[in-house]
């Protein structure tokens, strides 16, 4: 493993530009959330009806649906912090990992 490399500092015009983009990612993270809440409800829904029993197959959805779209923002929340992390890195002109 090589060791660290350093990074030159980022202009605060590049800075900037960085964190709208990670600024916009946190928005799609929101909108994936929304949308996978949705389709957990609408399938749960769909699968009930199906069933023959709509409000269960509603709730397990939505349950389903709940749990996928948590673990899907903690890890793109998680991620999208790592990109703030090396961002602040370079434009402190820190070094690479």
């Amino acid at each position: 493993m090589s060791a660290p490399q350093p990074v030159p500092p980022l202009t605060p015009q590049e800075r900037e530009r960085a964190e709208v983009r990670v600024g916009w990612r946190m928005m799609g993270l929101a909108w994936e959330f929304v949308t996978q809440m949705i389709a957990g409800a609408l399938l749960g829904w769909g699968i009930g009806t199906w069933l023959g029993n709509e409000s269960l197959g509603s709730l397990i959805g939505t349950g389903v649906g709940l749990i996928v779209a948590t673990y899907s923002l903690i890890r793109g929340g998680m991620k999208l912090n790592r990109e703030l992390d090396r961002i602040a890195s370079a434009s402190r002109g820190g070094t690479k990992p």
